[in-house]
């Protein structure tokens, strides 16, 4: 059954515009720039304006007469019945959790008390001063919420304090102490519970960030910014509101009070953060590229919009520039290269592919601009790692033999799905060198305008196109390009390197040999791949449960020093060398 909804005109605003307003996300990964077709709607009544050229371009002339239309270019010319096609997070996607924990000592900044109150009086200025047993000779001043919250804890005989390192924060009459890790990705967020107590994990959860509605990747997000006066604080209020309802969802189902939460600690690039806190994102998107702030960040969750006790405070993790975010200083974290004695390359592939070099404590870091190809942005048939996405591909013997997330008929392809295939396609010689589609192999064809594809399944429409392959060399290029830097910054070959640890969701769907493959990580390093999950949101549990691993990421952060890829010596010609499909 279709979800209706109806929107009325307000002078040139388009559809997309217009929902937004109301509270409505759609699909809009190219924020409403009409390039990518995803946030198509049906118009079942009213008038809206000619179909544009770029729709035209992306929908079918079947589709077209069927009353689809993309929401960023059509406008509403009356009052208009819609039905949105595919609104945000409606389809399920998967939300990789942490991954390998290290030892730690617990030592969360949250820690509780029972004791036997003594109940004393208000004073003048509406605070209350009250020495605790078992520590008569101190003096502790004491908020004025816990002041009107001391009328229901009278008549126990024994009651908690909650303590933030040594200040009291709360009062209970139960034991409950709440804190959660977040890591806030640019496609998902994911998030744990954790009894502060004990240090016992009481769940995890996630979802698709919501601020793809206002653009698939950062630059996007950016941009809307710098276009829509409190832009920012659009985006700030729709991650925060979804981010409460994860929260509250997960201790509902772990049946403790809605009250117990204390901390949130948070790991995410530079633009995810500046999104968190309201902070305008202007910086981020023009010369010199700087981020307002890199230090660790500490403010109360009201503050942030969270309707939450005044005693929850939100512990942002520190970054060492724009490019390299909490989210890599996590996973250093968690990998514990500021500790390792061998030789480690670390890399987080997504839309940006972030890595870090560590030799023996020297950590060299540098960012390069993957392109969104492996989110399934500018790919024909690319999607995200959900229900109907192909995720495996094997091309042997001119047949192609596929696996599909959640088992049903594929829809599209997902990042893993699509670097296996050009990996394959690589190996079997249907992809030259150049990147060139040959037609030499029963598994290619041409489309009505002539261009090359190579058909991955008939029945379900999915294929790549020379686009596509162009798409991966550009994605490849720029990681090789920033490995091979790295190297050269420290003057070792590929067969220096020990270990590779490759974090993230894209690499739970991924074989190690997809990414030599087809070039991404050089092929000496195959056998010492290994992945190591989300460490971004393993270094985010990690600072909620141990203040120790909290005041670490400073250290850790201070000691990366950052490689800028497009002013090191010789860097353009390494990577137009490094965009083959062949060893470099």
């Amino acid at each position: 059954m279709p979800t209706e909804l109806t929107v009325a005109p307000a002078g040139d605003e388009t559809l997309l515009s217009l929902l937004r307003q109301g509270g409505t996300l759609l699909e809009s990964p190219c924020n409403g720039k009409g390039l990518c077709g995803k946030c198509k709607v049906r118009v079942l009544s009213g008038p809206v304006s000619p179909p544009t050229e770029s729709e035209r371009r992306l929908l079918s002339s079947a589709e077209l007469a069927d009353g689809i239309r993309l929401a960023c270019a059509a406008v509403p010319l009356g009052l208009v019945t819609l039905d949105p096609l595919e609104l945000l997070g409606t389809s399920s996607a998967a939300v990789l959790g942490g991954g390998n924990f290290p030892t730690y000592i617990f030592s969360p900044e949250i820690t509780v008390e029972t004791t036997v109150p003594v109940f004393p009086t208000l004073n003048s200025v509406g605070t209350l001063c009250d020495a605790w047993s078992g520590s008569p000779d101190t003096l502790s001043v004491m908020p004025l919420h816990l002041v009107q919250k001391l009328p229901s804890l009278m008549g126990h005989s024994a009651m908690t304090a909650v303590y933030r390192q040594d200040r009291l924060i709360d009062l209970r009459d139960d034991n409950f102490a709440l804190g959660a890790a977040v890591d806030i990705g640019t496609t998902t967020v994911a998030v744990s519970l954790f009894d502060l107590c004990s240090g016992r994990k009481l769940g995890e959860s996630g979802f698709v960030n919501p601020q793809k509605a206002f653009g698939l990747d950062v630059l996007s997000r950016i941009h809307y910014d710098s276009e829509h006066p409190g832009g920012v604080k659009e985006l700030q209020t729709v991650i925060v509101r979804q981010l409460e309802e994860c929260i509250q969802a997960l201790i509902a189902h772990a049946g403790c009070p809605a009250d117990g939460l204390y901390e949130i600690s948070v790991a995410g690039n530079a633009t995810m953060l500046h999104c968190l806190l309201g902070v305008p994102l202007a910086s981020l998107g023009r010369a010199p590229y700087s981020s307002v702030f890199v230090q660790p960040m500490a403010v109360s969750a009201r503050e942030l919009g969270f309707s939450c006790s005044p005693c929850v405070q939100v512990l942002c993790l520190p970054s060492v520039s724009t490019y390299i975010g909490a989210d890599i200083v996590a996973g250093a974290l968690a990998a514990r290269l500021d500790a390792a004695e061998d030789t480690v390359l670390f890399i987080d592939i997504g839309t940006n592919g972030e890595m870090i070099l560590s030799r023996k404590g020297r950590m060299y870091a540098c960012s390069c601009a993957a392109g969104p190809a492996l989110e399934g942005m500018n790919i024909s048939c690319g999607m995200r790692a959900e229900t109907g996405a192909i995720d495996h591909v094997s091309l042997q013997g001119g047949q192609a033999a596929f696996t599909v997330i959640g088992g049903e008929t594929p829809r599209g392809i997902c990042g893993s799905g699509l670097l296996e295939a050009v990996s394959q396609g690589v190996k079997e010689g249907i992809i030259g060198k150049n990147g060139r589609i040959s037609l030499d192999s029963p598994l290619v064809d041409t489309d009505s305008k002539g261009k090359r594809r190579i058909i991955l399944d008939r029945s379900g429409n999915v294929y790549l196109t020379q686009s596509d392959i162009r798409q991966v060399q550009l994605c490849k290029g720029a990681i090789l390009s920033g490995i091979l830097t790295l190297l050269q910054q420290l003057s070792i070959s590929p067969e220096k390197i020990d270990r590779v640890l490759v974090a993230g969701q894209f690499g739970k769907h991924l074989a190690p040999e997809s990414l030599t493959g087809c070039g991404m990580i050089p092929s000496a390093l195959l056998q010492r791949i290994s992945y190591i999950g989300n460490s971004s949101m393993t270094g985010a549990q990690l600072c909620l449960l141990s203040r120790e691993e909290w005041l670490r990421t400073r250290k850790i952060a201070g000691k990366i020093s950052y490689i800028e890829l497009s002013v090191a010596p010789g860097y353009e010609k390494q990577f137009a060398k490094c965009l083959q499909f062949e060893e470099e």
